[in-house]
């Protein structure tokens, strides 16, 4: 068996840069593709007769599928690599949309396309961004934001694609051509070659001193206590990360009702199909730079990253509130450039403050926790517009809506700008672990210095 080298600390480049380039690949086939699927919501209406709410699910499930899954592929890349993990989740992926090539209700669309093909994206999406992490400390949002600006390329390339092989091919010879785009999922995982970091010698120190000073238990107790730390469930008593994770939802609860209802809002101003389709482009390449260029801002330190994060989610409240508003094309491509710059900045930071509250060697669950919530919250955001839309017969309540959210997600955020570096770390238990360890030594030399000075007086 090889012997595993142990990293100091983040090299913060080197093969980090080939690592933010698959996961660049990752994010515009996972999240472009995902984002995307609303060109399919109006073929899929129409086809199947079903209302706005409904079908508004075709594509809010995928999405909350790829973050509520997440948690799964933090637990899967902690038992084996995040390289197989993402390999696996490209086949799945795109077996999932060959299935959903048969479908003749709305509900078979919903597993196969939803849950089967969500489940592969899932474990696809976090584990680069993990990585990531793994690979960059100084540089990490410098790093996460050239990455995660893949999504802004995929959302700006791939909507005119679907809507362009739905009109060559129909939507399930496009569903074929879109599964064969996500096989090449498999190519970019394979360039996510692992790297083990002192923190983890660290743990599996702690894990080994600790299994040796156990008493035996039972199995059901080893069992959970293995659950437990598999998928690491202390981090949800860490009150900032629990908080942060608040605030996520109420962000994502808001910032998925966009991309479903923003070219349908757009197609009843009596916009075309295509140009309407194309917004969504536009609003992809804005916040593909916004990602790289507020990534490289951030890591500057002008200001706190949690701030400037702030700064993101207030900009991408007003937006939603003004759209409404916008009564021509043209403005609604402003609309566009502008949402697309504020919701950058808060992508862009996304991965950053989570490894800022859990640490380099938890982050691939602190990140699938933080995705649960935001899955969550896509899951209800699409079909909750989709309703408001079928109660008052405009979308102008839908942007309203999803602009308090987002103001809200902001309130949330103000305790932990508020507070101390200390405060907002989650407890290093291997720290604690090896100083109580430490104390316990110095304790047991100085009783048997004491111990000899009373025998050297009675003598």
């Amino acid at each position: 068996m090889a012997k595993v080298h142990f990293v100091e600390k983040p090299p913060d480049g080197g093969w980090g840069w080939v690592i933010v380039a698959g996961t660049f690949l990752l994010h515009v086939v996972v999240v472009g593709s995902t984002k995307s699927f609303g060109v399919f919501y109006a073929e899929f209406r129409e086809v199947f007769q079903e209302s706005a709410g409904i079908t508004s699910f075709i594509s809010s499930i995928p999405g909350s599928a790829v973050l509520l899954f997440s948690l799964f592929a933090g637990a899967l890349c902690n038992l084996s690599s995040c390289r197989t993990v993402v390999m696996v989740g490209g086949v799945i992926s795109a077996a999932g949309l060959v299935v959903s090539y048969f479908a003749q209700t709305m509900i078979h669309l919903f597993f196969s396309v939803g849950i089967l093909t969500g489940f592969g994206l899932s474990l696809m999406f976090s584990p680069g961004l993990a990585m990531i992490g793994r690979y960059f400390d100084k540089r990490h949002a410098t790093a996460n934001g050239i990455a995660v600006c893949g999504t802004g390329v995929g959302v700006f390339a791939l909507p005119p694609l679907f809507q362009f092989l739905i009109d060559e091919f129909g939507w399930r010879g496009a569903l074929l051509i879109v599964s064969g785009l996500l096989l090449n999922g498999c190519i970019f995982g394979a360039l996510l070659r692992p790297i083990h970091l002192k923190e983890d010698r660290k743990e599996e120190e702690v894990d080994i001193q600790s299994n040796t000073d156990q008493k035996p238990k039972k199995n059901m107790h080893l069992f959970c206590q293995k659950i437990t730390k598999t998928f690491d469930v202390t981090l949800l008593k860490h009150r900032p990360f629990l908080l942060y994770c608040v605030s996520l939802f109420g962000t994502l609860l808001g910032n998925s009702m966009i991309f479903v209802h923003f070219v349908a809002n757009a197609q009843d101003l009596g916009v075309d199909k295509t140009p309407a389709a194309f917004l969504l482009s536009i609003l992809g390449i804005s916040e593909a730079v916004s990602r790289v260029l507020n990534g490289w801002l951030s890591d500057r330190e002008m200001i706190s990253k949690v701030y400037y994060y702030m700064v993101g989610l207030t900009g991408l409240a007003i937006c939603n509130i003004v759209i409404p508003f916008a009564r021509s094309y043209a403005v609604l491509v402003v609309c566009a450039v502008l949402y697309g710059f504020f919701s950058g900045i808060f992508y862009a930071l996304i991965a950053v403050l989570v490894r800022k509250y859990v640490g380099a060697s938890r982050i691939s669950c602190g990140l699938g926790w933080a995705f649960v919530f935001e899955g969550a919250a896509f899951l209800l955001g699409a079909p909750v517009a989709g309703w408001l839309y079928d109660a008052t017969g405009k979308y102008d309540m839908s942007f309203y809506a999803a602009g308090i959210f987002i103001f809200l997600s902001v309130l949330v955020l103000v305790p932990i700008s508020c507070s101390t570096d200390r405060w907002t770390r989650v407890p290093d238990q291997n720290r604690e672990e090896t100083v109580s360890l430490d104390d316990m030594g110095k304790l047991s030399m100085f009783r048997h210095m004491i111990d000899a000075d009373d025998e050297n007086r009675m003598v």
